[in-house]
Parts: C-alpha cells; sequence; structure tokens
C-alpha cells in the first residue's frame, strides 16, 4: 500500500473518533456550576503558580460524615489534569505549576464529587511576559498604614507557607533588596517599617523560594504602599493615677478621666468609668453617672475627657476602687482612684480664732496707745507693789517747780499757776510734795545756791512756760544758768517736764536747751483744746484757759511724776 491511501486512510479514522468524542455528553456536564472565581491567579513564566479550590464545602455538605474528592480540568481542553505532567503537583485543594509557561493561562476548573453529587468552580490563571528587568509585577494589591507610627507590611504570599516543605522570603522596594537597618525590619512573612514616613510609599515586592516535593521554585507578589499622614500612638493616661482623695460625705463631687492620644487625624480610642467590675452609667439621673466624651484637639494629639459625676456622696462609697479604662488597638492604659472620708476641718475653727486673737490685738494695741496715760495711772494706782517705793532714795521732793522771773508781766501767767494751781491739784489732791523758789526758801539765800541745792534734792523739773517768757535773752540766761537745764540735759541727773501754758508758734526762738527737751520728749500742753461731752445734750466743750487745764493735761503731769510705789529693793517689776 503506498504513502498516500495511508495518510488519507487515518485521515478519515481520525475524524471519525472526532465525531463520536463531540457526541459523547462531557463528565463534567452534571456538575453543579459555581462559574468563575471572582479572585484570580497572577504569574509571570519560569515561576510557580498555586491555584486553590474557592467552592465552599462546608457549606455544601458535612465533610466529616461525606467522604468525597477533588480533581482539576483544564478548561481549554476539557482534560484532567494529573500529576503526569510536567512539574505539576496536586496537594488537597491546591493546583500546583512549579514552572508557568504561556501554554498555561487559561481557565482550570475544580470539581468536588461525592457518591451522590458534583460541583464545579473555576479558577482563572493569568500568565504575563515581563516587558522589563523591573521586578514590580502589573497586578499587584494594596495595603494601607499610618505616618509617625510603626507599620507592618504582610506578604500576600503568607497563605502558602504551611502547604510547602520550606520557604524563606526576601523584600523588595523598588526593586532594591532590603536589609535590615534602623527603617525596615524583614520578618520573613512580614516587613516592619518604622516610624513610618509619607516617603516610605512605594512598591515592595516579596520573593518567596520554597521546596515542594523536592522541587525548588519561586513565587513572587508586588503590594503598593501607601503611608496616610494620620497616625494614632498609644494613649497616655493622664489622670486618675492611683489617686486616694479625700471627700465630705453628703456632698457633690466630680473627677476628669484625662487621656492623651498623640497623632494626626481620626482615632479609635474609647474612654468609660467602671467601679469593680462594672460600668458606670450614663444617664445623668443617676446619682452617679459619667458625662459623655469630650475632645479637645491639641497641636500633636487629642485630649479625651469623660467626668465620674456624684451628685451626693454615700458612706458606700469609700474605699470603693473606680477605674478609668482605656479602649485602643494600641493600648488599654487604666487608671483608678479612691475615696476616703475626709478629716475634720479644724481650718475654718483655728482661723477664727487666730482673726479674734488679731482683732483683739490690734484692738488692745489701739487702746493702750490711745489710754496709755490712764492705764498706766490705773495700773499704779491697783498694783502699787509692782513699783519701788521712794523712802530712802535721798530725795526731798518730789518736784521741783521752776518758770521765767525775768520781765515784769511776761511770766504772770505762768507765776500763777505755779503758785496756785500747781500746789492744789498735785499737793493738795495727789500729795506730791513740791518746791516753789520763793516758797519754799528762806529769805537772802543766795538763789544759785538755793536752786542748785533744791534740784539735788529733788526726783523731776517741771518747768513752765508761755510763747514770750522765754523768748527774751535775760529769759534765755535764766534758763540755762539758774535751772541748770544744760546740765541736766546732758547728764540726765534729772527727768524735766516741760509744761506750755501757750501755744508756742516759733519753737525756735526758745533757748537750745529747751528746744531740744521739746523735740525729744514733747511737752505738756496746758493750752491745748480738748472736747468735754456732755451726757443730755451730746455736745462738747471746749476748754481753752490754760490757768483751768483738762483733766487729760493732769492726768500727763501725774504719768511724768514719780511713782510712790510700795516694793522694796530687789523686789521691783516696773520702774519709773
Amino acid at each position: 500500500m503506498g504513502l498516500l491511501p495511508l495518510i488519507s486512510l487515518l485521515s478519515l479514522f481520525w475524524a471519525a473518533q472526532c465525531a463520536v468524542i463531540a457526541q459523547k455528553p462531557s463528565v463534567l456536564d452534571s456538575c453543579i456550576d459555581f462559574g468563575a472565581a471572582f479572585d484570580r491567579v497572577f504569574s509571570v513564566p519560569g515561576e510557580a503558580a498555586a491555584l486553590i479550590c474557592t467552592l465552599d464545602i462546608q457549606h455544601l455538605f458535612n465533610p466529616a460524615n461525606i467522604s468525597y474528592n477533588i480533581t482539576w480540568y483544564n478548561k481549554r481542553t476539557g482534560s484532567e489534569v494529573t500529576r503526569v505532567e510536567r512539574d505539576v503537583i496536586l496537594q488537597d485543594r491546591l493546583l500546583w505549576f512549579m514552572n508557568i509557561t504561556m501554554e498555561h493561562k487559561g481557565s482550570y476548573i475544580c470539581v468536588v464529587r461525592t457518591e451522590e453529587k458534583c460541583f464545579k468552580q473555576a479558577t482563572v490563571l493569568m500568565v504575563t511576559e515581563m516587558t522589563s528587568e523591573s521586578c514590580v509585577r502589573a497586578q499587584r494589591s494594596g495595603q494601607r498604614i499610618n505616618a509617625q507610627v510603626n507599620g507592618y507590611l504582610a506578604c500576600p504570599l503568607r497563605g502558602y507557607i504551611k502547604s510547602v516543605d520550606s520557604s524563606s522570603i526576601q523584600w523588595y522596594k523598588n526593586c532594591q533588596k532590603i536589609e535590615e537597618d534602623e527603617k525596615f525590619v524583614p520578618m520573613q512573612d512580614m516587613l516592619l517599617i518604622k516610624n513610618a514616613h509619607v516617603d516610605d510609599s512605594g512598591f515592595y515586592t516579596c520573593k518567596m523560594t520554597f521546596r515542594l516535593d523536592n522541587i525548588i521554585s519561586e513565587m513572587t507578589e508586588t503590594l503598593e504602599c501607601e503611608v496616610h499622614d494620620e497616625y494614632s500612638m498609644n494613649p497616655r493616661m493622664v489622670e486618675p493615677v492611683n489617686d486616694l482623695i479625700k471627700v465630705d460625705i453628703g456632698s457633690s463631687w466630680s473627677k476628669s478621666c484625662r487621656v492623651f492620644v498623640p497623632g494626626k487625624g481620626i482615632h479609635f480610642v474609647g474612654v468609660l468609668w467602671k467601679y469593680n467590675v462594672t460600668f458606670i452609667s450614663q444617664d445623668i439621673s443617676d446619682r452617679i453617672h459619667q458625662t459623655s466624651l469630650d475632645e479637645i484637639s491639641a497641636d500633636d494629639g487629642v485630649w479625651l475627657v469623660r467626668t465620674l459625676w456624684m451628685t451626693e456622696v454615700y458612706e458606700e462609697d469609700f474605699n470603693r476602687n473606680f477605674i478609668c479604662m482605656v479602649s485602643s488597638a494600641r493600648g488599654n492604659p487604666t487608671g483608678q482612684f479612691i475615696l476616703l472620708p475626709a478629716d475634720p476641718n479644724f481650718l475654718l475653727p483655728l482661723a477664727l480664732v487666730l482673726s479674734s486673737l488679731a482683732l483683739l490685738f490690734m484692738l488692745g494695741a489701739l487702746l493702750c496707745t490711745l489710754f496709755k496715760v490712764e492705764l498706766t495711772l490705773w495700773f499704779r494706782n491697783m498694783f502699787p507693789f509692782f513699783y519701788k517705793t521712794t523712802d530712802g532714795d535721798g530725795k526731798r521732793y518730789d518736784a521741783y517747780i521752776a518758770y521765767p522771773r525775768v520781765l515784769e508781766g511776761s511770766s504772770e501767767m505762768a507765776e500763777m499757776f505755779a503758785m496756785r494751781t500747781l500746789p492744789q491739784v498735785l499737793e493738795g489732791l495727789y500729795g506730791y510734795k513740791l518746791f516753789i523758789l520763793g516758797r519754799d526758801s528762806l529769805p537772802g539765800e543766795a538763789v544759785v545756791d538755793v536752786v542748785e541745792d533744791a534740784m539735788k534734792g529733788c526726783r523731776r523739773l517741771l518747768l513752765l512756760y508761755t510763747a514770750s517768757s522765754l523768748c527774751s535773752p535775760e529769759a534765755q540766761e535764766w534758763a540755762e544758768q539758774q535751772t541748770g537745764l544744760y546740765q541736766a540735759t546732758v547728764e540726765e541727773s534729772i527727768k524735766i517736764v516741760l509744761l506750755e501754758m501757750e501755744e508756742i508758734r516759733d519753737p525756735q526762738r526758745l533757748p537750745p536747751s529747751v528746744r531740744l527737751i521739746r523735740e525729744k520728749q514733747g511737752a505738756l500742753q496746758a493750752w491745748k483744746k480738748r472736747k468735754r461731752w456732755t451726757c443730755y445734750g451730746m455736745k462738747s466743750e471746749d476748754r481753752v484757759t490754760s490757768l483751768d487745764p483738762s483733766a487729760r493735761f493732769w492726768r500727763e503731769v501725774r504719768y511724768y511724776m514719780p511713782v510712790r510705789g510700795k516694793a522694796k529693793t530687789g523686789n521691783v517689776w516696773f520702774s519709773l
């Protein structure tokens, strides 16, 4: 038989076989069809690809009680995919192609069969040629992280790690191999980006090199990382922080929980109050309730404030642990406080006592200032034994009365006051003993000797003068020589008391010694106006005549006169 008739016979046989196959029903026609899976598998020539059967067996039947098997078919050829094909591995629900070529492109049908039913679903494998040296795949997924915080990128191939015998993953950014440094930390199926910044956005590729059934291959996936300039860091509890707070029972009281969340943009942080394990009500009509959450924006974050209110503190609230709890994906700090009964308040009574004492002290000081003379005279009269007696001090007189006798008529007022008024009051009413020149001296004695001897025997020197009695040169000479004012002033041998009968308008005209004493200790002014209040009309009267001074004047004179005490020497409390 020739070659041509043989070829014709074979062609006829192939056509007849095809016609028979076309008329034979497909084994997949009886399966329940779930169409094509939404997710597609992408690969490039020379790498591996894994197709997973996407049928949800758990919802189709109970695999624990019903046996089943899984087979794969090439939709284009209609033939079953078996391990006899080169670099093909069937593993449970996975179909592995260990060395992809362009011929592998197409749809593959996963068929799940039980004794009674059959289910099928197609998965599309996309194979594209790499048009450049770039490692970035045309098909890629996207992942988002936040700025200013640590972010993690997950390798899309991580789901295959448990299905292979061994594996290793290498990360790339824009085709540059990533090594561990201050910015990146590769963590097998994860990539840690420290303190992420917007500049960290870009394409990241993870390449998984693995071994399966003694075949080594690799898979590569690219993801696009987007860094959002919105971030939220760990919340910080500011208050309360293990506080012990003392409050009064029955009082109204509140405590704020303040939490700071560093970051920018939207946060997902909650703040709530509770005691023990019970959350506190947000109903404002309850005795114990918490307010709504307040948010206060800051430059570097946000403040969260929620206030706990007690309209009335009960005894049962004491020693109870109140907790402010923070809930967030980045940490759950807590703060707490315990209420304690307040200590007795002694501050107000103490303040009242101290204020009263201060008021009494100021009032006492004012009274002592205003009534110093009266109080001193009263004390001398009531407690004379606190003052030493004048007996035995060698003095015969309590006071020497001196007044100018130079110009005729210039000292008439002073002489009348010295000779009549002073003896009537001081000697007649109060028992003082006075020496008055001309009354207590003998005629014919030398005046200078008499004055000197008398002043040595007197305890005080009372100098009476008017506005004009000491202004003349003769009066000034008399004041210096006969009264011994200068010597008494310098030596302080005797206490001098000045009695002014008239107002002195020009003190510079007084003798230097008198002026010095007047400036140092002042003078008792008999002429000064005094107010006397009557009981019925509540009117005041002015006492203006120096020959009839006020009672206040006489009290001042007695104040400066010697004290007639009763205490013996050595038992003296006061010496005036």
